[in-house]
C-alpha cells in the first residue's frame, strides 16, 4: 500500500535550498571545526552558518539573518509534523496537498546531484576553496625556454684575409676610406682564426592574457649580447658581468571568427617558412592577418598578409642641418602575402605548400647630392638610406658624392657609409611533406626564394661617371679599389629532411637532420638571414647536420654541424659546431 503524508502548502525561501546544499558539501569539515564561540545548536543548519562565519565566507550580519530565517523555518517545520501526525489520525482538511513517500533511496539520489551541482560551481568560482587563486589569473598562460651552448668556429687557412666587415662599418661609421691609401684598414672580417668552445645561453619567458572572447594580448621578454633582429643568444663569460634582457614581443589579437586572427605589435613569424629566407629567432614588428578556411574533406586553405616597418627617417636627423636640410619623410616598409594549402591524405601524411610575395619597399640605397664635406658639415643628404642591420653578403656602394676639397683635390678626407645595390621584391615556394615509416616520423622540406627586382646591370648604369657600382662580391677581392670582375645572383633553395620527431618533448624522442642550403649574394636580405649558418649573410652555400635526443620530459640535447663556404668572390669556407642542452615550459 502507498503511503502517503499531508502537510500544509508552505512556499520556502531559495535560501533555505542553498544553505542544505552547501551543508551537504562541508558537513564533514563542520562536524570537527564548530565555532567556539558560541555553544553547538541542535540545529545543525544554525552551526553550518557560524562556521561560515568563523571561515570568513560571510559575515556577521549576514550570518545573523540566516540564524533568524533557520529558526523561522525550525518553528514552521515543527507545526509541518504536528499537520502531518494529525492529518494521519484525523484526516486531510481543506488546502492540504498529500505528498507521496520518498524512498530513502531517490532522496539520497537527490542529495548527491545537488551535492555535485554546488562543488562544480564551487570549483568554477574559487568560494570553497580558502587558499584557491582569483579566477582572472585561470586566464593568463606562461611558457618560456632554456638553451645553453657550446660552439666552436673553424675557419680555412686558404680563406682571403680580406674581407670588409661593411655591417661594422656601417654601424661604427662614417669611415675614411682615403685612409686605405695610407695603411689604414677599414673594419675587417675575422676569417682564418679558429674559435671554440665559446659558451653562451638563451632564454625566453611569455606571458599571454585573454581579454575576452575574442581579444588575446601577449608580452615576452629574452635574452641577447645586443638588439639585432636575428638572434637572442647570449655569450656567457665577459667577466661574470650580469646578462641583458630585450623585450621580445608584444602584440595583441583580435579573433572575431573561429577562421580569422588579426595580430598587431611586435609578434613571431606569422608566415610558413623555414631558415632560407628569414632567422628562426626573427620577430616582426607591424599588423599581420591570417586565416584558415576548409576547403574539402581533408584540405584546408590559409591564408596571411601584413604590412611591417623596416624603417623610418629620423626626426631630427640630420643633426646639424636645418631647413630644407633636414631629411624628408622617407619610410622603409615590408608589404607581404602568403597563400597555402594543407593535404591531410591520412592521420600519417600530410603535405603543406605555400606561395608567398615579400615586396621591401624602397631598401636600394641612394647617392647623395654633391657633399662638401670640407667645408664643414658632417652629412649627406642620403645617409639615411644606409641598412639599420646588416650581416654580409648583400651588394652594397658607396653612398656619398663627396666634393673634392679645393684646397687639396689629391688628397682629403672621403668619409663613407654603404648602401644596398638592388632593392629586394621576394617571390618564395615553401613544400613541407609530413609521413611515417612504421612508427618514425619523416619531414621533407624544400623551400625557393628569387630577388625579382636584380638585375646586374642596373647597379653599374644607374648614376654617371663610375659612381654607386658594388664595392664587393667581385671574384678577385672584396676592397674599394677593385674594378672587376663582379660576380652576384638572385636565387636561394634548401633541401632537407627529418628523420624522428621533429620536435622532441619527451624522454628517448630523437631526430636527425640532412639538409643543404644555396644563397646567392642578392637572392634575400642579408640581415634577415640566420646568422649560424656561414655566421649569418648570403653568398654562402653547404651542408646542415643535427640531431636531437630527449633526455626528459620537454628537455633534449642537441649536436649541430654548419659547413659552408661562399657562392662567388674569394673564398671564405666556415664550419660551425654547436653542442646544447634545451628546456622548454
Amino acid at each position: 500500500m502507498k503511503s502517503t503524508y499531508v502537510i500544509r502548502s508552505h512556499r520556502q525561501p531559495r535560501r533555505r535550498a542553498l544553505c542544505l546544499a552547501v551543508s551537504l558539501l562541508l558537513a564533514g569539515a563542520g562536524s570537527v571545526a564548530m565555532a567556539q564561540d558560541a555553544a553547538p545548536s541542535p540545529n545543525a543548519t544554525i552551526n553550518l552558518i557560524r562556521l561560515m562565519v568563523k571561515k570568513g565566507l560571510i559575515t556577521q550580519g549576514d550570518a545573523d539573518g540566516l540564524i533568524a530565517e533557520a529558526n523561522a523555518e525550525a518553528v514552521q517545520a515543527r507545526k509541518a509534523s504536528t499537520a502531518v501526525a494529525a492529518a494521519a489520525v484525523d484526516g486531510a482538511q481543506p488546502g492540504d496537498v498529500r505528498v507521496p513517500y520518498v524512498p530513502q533511496s531517490v532522496r539520497n539520489e537527490i542529495r548527491d546531484q545537488v551535492k555535485q551541482e554546488v562543488i562544480a560551481q564551487a570549483r568554477t568560482e574559487h568560494w570553497a576553496q580558502p587558499d584557491a587563486l582569483p579566477e582572472w589569473l585561470d586566464r593568463i598562460s606562461w611558457s618560456g625556454d632554456l638553451r645553453v651552448r657550446d660552439e666552436s668556429r673553424y675557419f680555412s687557412r686558404s680563406n682571403s684575409p680580406y674581407f670588409i666587415d661593411y655591417a661594422a662599418l656601417n654601424r661604427n661609421g662614417p669611415f675614411d676610406i682615403n685612409k686605405i691609401t695610407q695603411g689604414v684598414n677599414p673594419p675587417i672580417l675575422n676569417t682564418q682564426q679558429n674559435h671554440t668552445n665559446t659558451l653562451s645561453l638563451q632564454a625566453h619567458i611569455g606571458m599571454s592574457v585573454k581579454l575576452g572572447d575574442t581579444i588575446t594580448a601577449g608580452i615576452r621578454i629574452g635574452s641577447g649580447n645586443d638588439n639585432n633582429p636575428v638572434s637572442t643568444t647570449q655569450a656567457l663569460g665577459g667577466g661574470l658581468v650580469k646578462k641583458n634582457l630585450w623585450l621580445d614581443r608584444a602584440w595583441v589579437q583580435w579573433k572575431p571568427v573561429a577562421w580569422g586572427a588579426l595580430t598587431a605589435g611586435r609578434m613571431a613569424n606569422p608566415f610558413f617558412v623555414t631558415d632560407l629566407i628569414y632567422s628562426p629567432e626573427l620577430n616582426f614588428d607591424g599588423i599581420a592577418g591570417h586565416a584558415e578556411l576548409p576547403l574539402a574533406d581533408g584540405l584546408n586553405g590559409f591564408a596571411t598578409a601584413g604590412l611591417f616597418p623596416i624603417q623610418y627617417t629620423g626626426n631630427d636627423t640630420p643633426s646639424q642641418g636645418f631647413g630644407y636640410q633636414k631629411n624628408r619623410d622617407s619610410q622603409r616598409w615590408l608589404s607581404a602575402a602568403q597563400l597555402g594549402a594543407s593535404w591531410k591524405f591520412d592521420e600519417d601524411m600530410q603535405w603543406t605548400a605555400a606561395l608567398a610575395y615579400y615586396y621591401y619597399d624602397s631598401m636600394r640605397g641612394q647617392l647623395s647630392q654633391p657633399c662638401a664635406l670640407y667645408t664643414g658639415i658632417n652629412f649627406c643628404s642620403t645617409d639615411d638610406t644606409a641598412p639599420t642591420f646588416m650581416q654580409k653578403g648583400n651588394s652594397v656602394f658607396l653612398l656619398r658624392n663627396i666634393v673634392p676639397d679645393p684646397s687639396s683635390p689629391g688628397n682629403y678626407a672621403q668619409p663613407q657609409f654603404v648602401g644596398l645595390a638592388y632593392d629586394y621584391h621576394l617571390l618564395n615556394l615553401t613544400n613541407q611533406f609530413d609521413f611515417k615509416i612504421g612508427e618514425t616520423p619523416v619531414r621533407l622540406q624544400a623551400d625557393y626564394v628569387r630577388n625579382m627586382s636584380y638585375h646586374a646591370r642596373d647597379a653599374f648604369k644607374r648614376y654617371p661617371n663610375g659612381l654607386g657600382q658594388p664595392v664587393n662580391n667581385y671574384e678577385n677581392g672584396d676592397s674599394p679599389t677593385t674594378t672587376g670582375p663582379y660576380k652576384s645572383g638572385p636565387v636561394g633553395w634548401l633541401a632537407r629532411g627529418i628523420l624522428g620527431n621533429p620536435n622532441p618533448m619527451k624522454a628517448n624522442d630523437w631526430n636527425v637532420t640532412f639538409g643543404y642550403k644555396y644563397l646567392q649574394p642578392d637572392a634575400v636580405l642579408d640581415g634577415l638571414t640566420d646568422p649560424n649558418f656561414h655566421l649569418g649573410g648570403t653568398n654562402a652555400k653547404g651542408f646542415i647536420i643535427s640531431a636531437d635526443y630527449g633526455i626528459a620530459q620537454r628537455t633534449w640535447l642537441s649536436a649541430r654541424y654548419f659547413n659552408a663556404k661562399q657562392v662567388f668572390g674569394p673564398p671564405l669556407s666556415i664550419d660551425v659546431l654547436q653542442l646544447e642542452i634545451n628546456s622548454k615550459f
